[in-house]
């Protein structure tokens, strides 16, 4: 399957995966942004949300970067 490059969009005890590969990308980033959400400076390139999920959850912990209590895929 092919990498996509994930960013990861925060609010309050929320984060959920972004590709930038997605052709709505844009569109989305900037919807949430005036939502209220900020973009994580962790970034990772995965397969699929889930695992760019899981590599967030490792590379914060090893950076000790707090991980909110509620992942959205």
């Amino acid at each position: 399957m092919k990498q996509q490059h994930f960013i990861f969009l925060r609010k309050a005890d929320v984060i959920t995966p972004q590709s930038l590969d997605d052709p709505a990308a844009g569109i989305i980033i900037r919807a949430v942004l005036l939502q209220g959400f900020s973009i994580s400076p962790l970034q990772v390139r995965a397969a699929d949300s889930r695992e760019a999920l899981d590599k967030f959850r490792r590379d914060a912990a090893e950076a000790g970067v707090f991980v909110p209590t509620r992942l959205l895929e």
